[in-house]
């Protein structure tokens, strides 16, 4: 199979990258896109790629430099201003672009590579009626640039892993109207096998387990929360109920 051309964007350590390896789909990485300095080390030592490969902060990515028709972008712009946790704040906020306002810069780039895919992923909460306007710019961006979208919330849970974490996703297909729906399709759900207690490692080194101080914290943390009503509340749980 010949690689796909490959670009990342808040890349983290390399989450797609890894579905990508196994699915078996070969690729060559035209770049990566990481600020974080330690999650950008992280990736380069999972992936054995160089550092210089990294583009950077997204804001000051030179569009002339990128390499043209690539196959594969994926992007998961920055959730804080629109989860359920945060602000609220959507793209801009006071004149400002806030940081889910990197879309724009992703989509900056979709546009100058002019991939054939695109997938973004991102918090549920970006199809709620509070962000009914950032996601119709969101989908309506990628049209105008000639792609075909299908989106939708999964949930880990519905694929094989002991997590309620549900996230949207975008899959961009560049064609438009000329594509046939058949093309893609979201794969449907399938019965969940795992529990927690079956991945998590019997024994655990005692630096792991959290201090008084921890405890006290996500205490606090809970109180916090409850009282905003977020519903983001730390819960104790012994080995017994991991299932």
């Amino acid at each position: 199979m010949k690689p796909i051309q490959y670009g990342s964007l808040f890349s983290g350590v390399g989450a797609f990258e890894e579905a990508l390896q196994d699915l078996g789909i070969p690729y060559d990485l035209a770049f990566f896109c990481e600020v974080d300095k330690y999650a950008t080390k992280a990736y380069c030592q999972a992936h054995d790629i160089e550092p210089e490969r990294n583009l950077g902060d997204i804001t000051q990515v030179d569009l002339s430099s990128l390499p043209k028709k690539l196959d594969l972008i994926t992007y998961g712009f920055p959730c804080q201003d629109i989860s359920v946790a945060g602000k609220g704040k959507g793209f801009e906020h006071n004149g400002e672009q806030t940081r889910s306002g990197l879309f724009y810069n992703a989509m900056d780039v979709i546009e100058a590579t002019d991939p054939s895919i695109a997938i973004a992923e991102n918090v549920k909460n970006l199809v709620s009626k509070k962000f009914t306007e950032e996601f119709g710019i969101v989908l309506g961006s990628l049209e105008m640039a000639g792609y075909e979208n299908h989106w939708k919330v999964l949930n880990s849970c519905d694929y094989g892993i002991p997590q309620n974490r549900q996230r949207v996703f975008i899959v961009s297909l560049k064609g438009g109207e000329n594509l046939e729906n058949s093309l893609f399709y979201f794969e449907d759900p399938r019965p969940l096998y795992l529990c927690l207690g079956d991945i998590l490692e019997p024994i655990v080194a005692e630096k792991y387990y959290l201090s008084d101080k921890c405890i006290s914290g996500f205490l606090a943390h809970n109180e916090k929360h409850k009282a905003k009503g977020t519903g983001f509340i730390w819960k104790v749980r012994d080995r017994g109920g991991a299932c």
